[in-house]
């Protein structure tokens, strides 16, 4: 028989059920927590020092932000294993709005919005890009005019109110204790909201792409907008794909219980730790990429 609990455990029933691979475990990855955050300082002090244009200054550390600011809601999270869905919500709201930084941050480089749409007007951009269309090779390409502009806007908005609020329903239903954030039933709330929530991120995504595919041949040389860009989109994977992924094997027994923590809370465990080594590795990457 085993002995795993159906409840994730409090915070002190976790620091009396910690083993030495456990001790172990939450000691590299508080490590690697701090030289995330001394990487962010680094990165901060370098942009204040050779950064002239205040508003790529002040988007660039907010697009860089969202990593420290990731590290430590997950950190907080390995020692307080109930606070799970609170974190995973604090996080959503902090990615949408840095991912709407990163929209506007591309609209700098490219002169403003004005300066923009008078350069991308020029420009036919394909419709069939990924992660939705990529193959519908009957589209059109568009211009990126005013209008244009504004319903790209309106798709990265989206992810600025959607996040946040199926984020916050979430955790209100969790809070009542009538549904398990990792249960993937069909009778679960909070599956469709997952679901919402990936349909959010990948349209964010695809309109990305749109605006993007029209910029890079603007804007690429200088600024570096491909290698950029893939840092975001990795990141919006890693936080929207991963945990559903891990709910879905820990629902089939895939991932094996613990003496503390069910299958499901075991998935939760796995994705925060997992959380913190990535977000070390993209904060490394960005530091080369963003410094350009």
């Amino acid at each position: 028989m085993s002995n795993c609990s159906n409840s994730l455990p409090s915070s002190e029933d976790l620091i009396k059920g910690l083993t030495n691979t456990d001790i172990s475990v939450m000691v590299i990855l508080n490590i690697v927590a701090i030289v995330t955050y001394a990487i962010f300082i680094e990165l901060w002090t370098y942009l204040h020092k050779n950064i002239g244009n205040d508003l790529i200054k002040e988007k660039t550390l907010l697009v860089l932000g969202l990593f420290p600011i990731t590290t430590i809601a997950y950190q907080l999270g390995m020692f307080v294993p109930r606070a799970g869905t609170l974190v995973d919500f604090v996080t959503a709201v902090y990615a949408s709005i840095s991912l709407f930084g990163f929209f506007h941050l591309t609209v700098t480089y490219l002169g403003g919005v004005t300066e923009a749409i008078d350069k991308l007007q020029y420009v036919e951009s394909p419709l069939n890009v990924g992660p939705c269309c990529c193959c519908c090779t009957c589209l059109p390409k568009v211009r990126i005019n005013r209008k244009a502009y504004r319903i790209l806007r309106i798709g990265i908005l989206q992810t600025l109110i959607l996040q946040p609020v199926l984020q916050f329903i979430s955790t209100v239903l969790w809070a009542d204790g009538k549904y398990d954030s990792g249960e993937i039933h069909p009778n679960n709330p909070l599956f469709y909201i997952k679901i919402l929530l990936n349909i959010s991120a990948l349209l964010s995504l695809y309109v990305f792409n749109l605006l993007l595919k029209a910029a890079f041949g603007i804007a690429e040389a200088g600024y570096h907008l491909v290698a950029k860009y893939a840092i975001i989109i990795t990141y919006t994977i890693l936080s929207n794909l991963q945990p559903l992924i891990l709910d879905c094997l820990a629902t089939y027994n895939v991932i094996p219980c613990v003496s503390l923590y069910s299958s499901k809370g075991r998935a939760s465990q796995i994705d925060h730790h997992a959380k913190i080594l990535e977000m070390f590795i993209l904060l490394l990457v960005s530091r080369r990429t963003m410094r350009r």
